[in-house]
């Protein structure tokens, strides 16, 4: 096994090697990227793949025809994905080489979106995954288990996935029987593995594995890396516990790729700049904000000369921060708090925290699912997933007044199941209020 584990990374760089060896070099640019301490310097460095996005926008979109004295970066209009749809012919090239290729997210927030990408920009993303991957333990031609929702038009051919060592784990399946018969094959395969998937696919892996008072496994994880969903303190640490391997969080999406990620025993998101600038701004404004305070995520994606996307408004929020104990003083993120439309508020106004939620996931072992609603301005509602009769709710009601206000009307809401959305992932938050 290890010997064909070598044989497809070997195979895989002889191949690009083939066809000119793109992604070897965009990797080692990254690589030089990631190499420097001074922000100031890798800023210049970066500087003329912006400028070069830059000038091509405005001399190849109508929509941005207007910005050619631009100064900066700044000068630009901050986009999100209702202005990209509504002005989509006039922002997108001319695909004049037939070079542009498609890409759809799911809509699965019930926003389908569409743009297009170059395949220069392509090749950018897979070099962007196989470093941030290495970045997190993982090494090419290990097995990859990947879990997540497989949507017919996800699902990778048979022959495709044993060519690039993946094992395609749905969230749907995710059974106490499937669990227990997945766990006892990763243990026999004793072949060096990876990781990836959806928080609430682990959750559930390690709730299960709580019930049946499961010991650490030996299953020879060598990475875990969770993705779509933001992954609460809780889950990192049950992971890490039974699969003793390191657990970061990434944060990507699908029309721009890999943005950040944790790094194995760090709690902060290093940030992508070989790819992307990002700006963290004014919840209300398009201003920026300070370090340390909770804003818009925005970011300039340095490589689509099809659809560009600059300052694009990501619709989610988190904050920046200088890491003392790090050698460099190049920001990272130190949180990616979800979407905006999915943080609820408290009583007074101030923003909860998201994880606060995912706490009562493991205070709660009895209860198979939770959401939190937010109604109105002070009044929420959670729905229970629970087969047993719930003889804490009281509890319940006051530990989470205690986070949101003591003020709050809270209401509990028996369910048999809380729906996924169509990508498969779970909402743990939904604001309707704001």
């Amino acid at each position: 096994m290890e010997i064909l584990n070598r044989f497809r990374k070997a195979a895989y760089w002889t191949l690009d090697a083939i066809k000119g060896g793109a992604v070897k070099n965009d990797f080692k640019d990254i690589e030089r990227m990631f190499s420097y301490t001074s922000f100031s310097a890798l800023k210049a460095y970066q500087k003329p793949t912006l400028d070069a996005l830059l000038d091509t926008a405005v001399n190849n979109s109508a929509f941005y025809s207007s910005y050619k004295s631009y100064k900066s970066l700044e000068d630009f209009p901050v986009v999100n994905k209702s202005i990209i749809k509504e002005n989509f012919d006039a922002i997108t090239f001319d695909d004049k080489n037939n070079n542009f290729l498609p890409v759809k997210t799911s809509g699965s927030t019930g926003s389908p979106f569409s743009i297009f990408q170059t395949k220069r920009k392509k090749i950018r993303n897979t070099a962007d995954t196989l470093y941030f991957a290495k970045l997190a333990g993982y090494t090419l031609g290990e097995k990859l288990l990947y879990l997540r929702l497989w949507a017919a038009y996800y699902k990778k051919p048979k022959i495709i996935a044993w060519l690039q060592n993946t094992e395609q784990l749905d969230v749907s399946d995710l059974t106490d029987n499937y669990i227990k018969e997945l766990v006892t094959r990763l243990e026999k395969n004793k072949a060096p593995k990876g990781w990836i998937g959806y928080p609430s696919g682990f959750e559930t892996i390690c709730k299960s594995l709580d019930s049946m008072k499961a010991k650490p496994l030996n299953c020879n994880i060598k990475s875990i890396i969770a993705i779509a969903e933001g992954l609460s303190p809780e889950v990192k640490s049950k992971m890490q516990y039974y699969f003793k391997s390191p657990t970061v969080s990434r944060y990507s999406n699908v029309e721009n790729g890999i943005i950040a990620q944790q790094m194995p025993n760090d709690e902060g998101f290093r940030i992508n700049w070989a790819s992307y600038i990002v700006e963290i701004l004014d919840l209300e404004s398009d201003m920026p904000i300070e370090y340390g305070a909770v804003g818009r995520i925005v970011i300039t994606d340095l490589y689509n000369l099809a659809t560009p996307m600059i300052r694009y408004d990501t619709g989610d929020i988190g904050a920046f921060f200088n890491d003392t104990n790090s050698n460099d003083n190049i920001p990272k993120l130190e949180s990616i708090q979800g979407r905006k439309m999915d943080v609820l508020y408290k009583t007074n106004g101030e923003m909860l925290n998201p994880f606060t939620m995912h706490a009562y996931v493991y205070d709660f072992p009895e209860i198979k699912q939770l959401q939190f609603i937010q109604h109105e301005e002070k009044k929420y509602e959670i729905k229970v997933n629970i087969n047993v009769m719930f003889e804490r709710e009281s509890l319940l009601i006051e530990k989470f007044k205690n986070d949101i206000g003591k003020d709050a009307l809270i209401d509990i809401g028996y369910v048999d199941v809380i729906p996924s959305l169509k990508s498969g992932k779970r909402k743990i938050s939904v604001n309707l209020y704001k």
